[in-house]
């Protein structure tokens, strides 16, 4: 009974800190119920099965990509379960033989490192991380401008550790815990507090209207898109807006429009002196594009290098940065989910703010976009990001929303300015890299080695 009420609590606060309700403070305490549960002396079995129920019902809320996504859904869902049980169970062992301080640590350094792991190996990168539910919270992620995402992973698994010791008496050992997770807190105030230098105005666009749904199969409908945007460009940029996107896919290219589809917003770039960065879809070839049109007349083409499959399969992946200069760069959407990518991206280009066309699901449209948010914070850029289905954002590199609204109206254009500074460029976290994660996964593979070597050592 004991086990089923701690796996009920677990699953309720995984569900609403992770999902689409975000609350992000639950997460600080989601794994406590089931870590004070293997700290006990509950049967194997049962800690298992709590483990497991409290990690796969809090994913529960992935259902909702439908069917189309069902074999992400069965991995976030029973995947994520079997790992998280697998790793309590491991914590369980390695109460018994390791000191009150190395226990403290070895929840955090476990998950860390199995996220770190599943985000590079994972073709949705990164997602599913905890750490993105702090997004709603700009203390907590600053840490990962110098140690990146998974430094605010570790920061959430110690408190929760800490306070697990704690229920179970070890209250030296989990105030030294709840301390060092104050640091980064205090740092990211710290940082937060920090001035911010000359902002620029930005502009997102976004069109759910009738022409864009025409556009798909009308060319004459996706010239009336342009020209729509390219009025919206000229109009805001009479009221200082210099640098503009539209969501992915906002542009429809085939041959038979494709010299012509984007001479609307061209002219708007030229005579405005602006770049606007489009997101558009090329049929014949098949690609799926961020374009940006200079104030100079140039066109800089980028090519998505991480494509949602098996939606986006017909289309052939990039593989080179969308480097604009001036520290201006763009993206497409699951670009932002790939930390190595964005960091690679920062090294070359020095990057101040990014343009980022998008496309979410509707439910997940916070879920997806802190997680460019996030991308800003590691390495001190601005995010400029519209998103079809999904929500226009605007970002500083310290990871507040500046401005936000939901693509969801009907018949109109939907348009979000903000004045942003562009962020200072590269961070500790752009120049050493995934340092504190290998950190981390070398100290795992010690303990998971110790605890072997304890559990074959003859009595």
């Amino acid at each position: 009974m004991i086990a089923l009420l701690c796996a009920v609590l677990s699953a309720a606060m995984f569900y609403f800190s992770q999902g689409v309700d975000n609350v992000w403070w639950l997460t600080w305490f989601a794994p406590v119920p089931i870590l004070w549960l293997a700290y006990g002396e509950t049967k194997k079995w049962q800690l298992f099965a709590a483990a497991f129920v409290a990690f796969a019902a809090g994913e529960i809320w992935s259902t909702g990509y439908g069917t189309i996504l069902i074999v992400t859904e069965i991995a976030f869902i029973f995947g994520g379960g079997l790992l998280f049980a697998a790793i309590i169970m491991c914590v369980g062992r390695l109460r018994r033989i390791l000191p009150s301080y190395a226990l403290l640590l070895s929840f955090p350094l476990l998950w860390t490192s199995l996220e770190y792991l599943t985000g590079l190996i994972s073709p949705h990168g990164s997602f599913g991380s905890i750490a993105y539910s702090q997004v709603s919270f700009p203390a907590a992620i600053q840490v990962a401008s110098l140690f990146g995402l998974y430094a605010v992973t570790f920061i959430l698994c110690l408190f929760a550790n800490a306070l697990a010791l704690a229920a179970r008496g070890e209250h030296k050992v989990a105030a030294a815990g709840i301390a060092f997770c104050a640091l980064p807190l205090i740092f990211g105030v710290v940082r937060l507090a920090a001035p911010q230098g000359a902002t620029i105005r930005v502009a997102a666009l976004g069109d759910e209207g009738e022409n864009y749904f025409k556009s798909y199969s009308d060319p004459a409908a996706a010239l009336a898109v342009t020209r729509e945007y390219a009025d919206a460009v000229r109009a805001q940029a009479a009221k200082g807006a210099r640098l503009f996107v539209t969501p992915e896919g906002s542009v429809q290219l085939r041959p038979q429009n494709r010299a012509t589809a984007l001479t609307p917003l061209a002219a708007a770039a030229r005579d405005t002196h602006s770049i606007i960065v489009v997101g558009a879809v090329s049929r014949d070839p098949a690609r799926d594009m961020a374009i940006a049109l200079l104030p100079d007349g140039r066109r800089i083409d980028y090519d998505k290098r991480h494509r949602l499959l098996p939606l986006e399969a017909a289309y052939t992946p990039g593989h080179m940065p969308g480097l604009l200069g001036h520290g201006r760069a763009m993206v497409v959407c699951k670009d932002m989910d790939f930390p190595r990518t964005l960091r690679s991206d920062a090294q070359k280009g020095d990057i101040r703010i990014i343009a980022v066309p998008a496309g979410d699901f509707g439910m997940d449209r916070w879920i997806h976009g802190r997680m460019a948010i996030m991308r800003g914070v590691e390495n001190g850029f601005a995010v400029l990001r519209a998103a079809f289905n999904g929500l226009e954002t605007v970002s500083d590199a310290q990871g507040r929303v500046i401005a936000r609204a939901p693509i969801d109206r009907l018949g109109g254009l939907t348009v979000t300015v903000a004045d942003v500074a562009p962020g200072p460029g590269p961070t500790l976290y752009t120049r050493i890299g995934d340092v504190f994660s290998w950190i981390c996964l070398l100290l795992s593979a010690g303990l998971l080695g110790w605890m072997f070597r304890k559990r074959t050592a003859p009595a």
